[in-house]
């Protein structure tokens, strides 16, 4: 535990580091310090801080800079709940009133308020059942030797795939099949489906197996569907100005490392993960934070709100932006599912 008036010197010196981005002298700090003190008192106090690994300093003259120790210290000192403006709060809300109503619309409008609201890239992904789960299943004659295999799935998501047959069907006969499945795997996700006992002919099991893949895929994909603005705020920071720093940041966003990494990250929902550099479990997303939560409807259909900036970002306004957004997207998400 830090003293209490060496524990205020490291909050200033992050502060004024995360507006200034240049190395923080004991002058500085003594300016905005609430003691009348000596600027050797406080570069006594930023010794302290040095040994103990808070912030670094690039030679015994230069100021401070915060270390990751010392940004974990000042996001756990600041409020529990970061709360942002009324005033800001009710321009969201009117952004979204004239918004259409779709799920791609609110996600792409999230991403873009929040970018802007923490001066940094945001990243909203589509809220989705924690596991697809069947709706329903339909078979369609197109030729003798072939067939097109509908799932529809809950949340409204149609999948639709080309089944080429051994050999020659009816229409009759495939509704049978699809009737039959129907009444079995309704409502069953891809691991239910599996551990289904149901007495099946061979044709019928390898319609099932499709079914069961094609959940399977479904997962897979809508992990990853998702908005992102703000990549040119994030590239505009000093730490990512060199070209080839740029470069990095774009190749991990194709390459789907900091979306992946990310969503085995998100919280249980009404809290905010906050992720401060060395500890992103990714060696690429290190020189990254990450203010991360959960939306939706538990259990039904839930959704991840991000922000991403260097080390160095306004944790303050990021944790406010993502647990309002958080809050008032699971609202909506809430009020569609009901209405749907």
């Amino acid at each position: 535990m830090l003293k209490a008036r060496t524990s205020t010197v490291l909050n200033i010196l992050v502060k004024e580091y995360i507006d200034s981005a240049t190395p923080i002298a004991s002058e500085d700090i003594v300016r905005r310090s609430p003691w009348k003190v000596s600027a050797a008192t406080i570069r006594n106090e930023m010794a302290e801080l040095e040994e103990g690994g808070y912030i670094l300093r690039p030679h015994i003259s230069a100021g401070g800079i915060p270390s990751d120790k010392g940004y974990r210290f000042f996001v756990e000192s600041l409020e529990d709940s970061p709360e942002l403006p009324e005033a800001l709060r009710h321009e969201i809300r009117d952004r979204f009133s004239g918004a259409p109503r779709h799920q791609e619309t609110w996600v792409q409008l999230a991403a873009a308020v929040l970018s802007r609201m923490a001066d940094n890239m945001a990243i909203v992904t589509l809220p989705r059942a924690t596991f697809s789960r069947i709706k329903q299943v339909q078979l369609i004659y197109l030729q003798e030797f072939l067939a097109l295999l509908i799932v529809v799935l809950q949340q409204a998501r149609v999948r639709q795939q080309l089944l080429p047959l051994e050999g020659p069907v009816t229409q009759d006969e495939l509704s049978e099949v699809s009737n039959k499945l129907n009444d079995g795997l309704s409502g069953l996700t891809y691991t239910e489906i599996h551990g289904k006992q149901m007495e099946l002919t061979p044709f019928e099991e390898m319609i099932m197996d499709q079914v069961a893949s094609t959940l399977r895929d479904a997962d897979a994909e809508s992990a990853l569907d998702h908005s992102v603005d703000g990549l040119r705020l994030l590239l505009a920071q000093p730490e990512f100005g060199e070209t080839q720093r740029a470069r990095e940041v774009v190749e991990i966003l194709e390459e789907r490392v900091l979306l992946k990494s990310i969503l085995s990250e998100v919280p249980r929902q009404g809290s905010v993960e906050v992720i401060i550099g060395a500890e992103n479990r990714e060696e690429p997303l290190r020189p990254f934070s990450v203010v991360l939560s959960q939306y939706g409807i538990p259990g039904e259909a839930s959704g991840a709100i991000v922000v991403v900036g260097p080390t160095r970002m306004g944790y303050g306004n990021a944790i406010g932006g993502v647990k309002y957004l958080s809050s008032f997207l699971s609202g909506l998400v809430m009020r569609s599912h009901g209405s749907s």
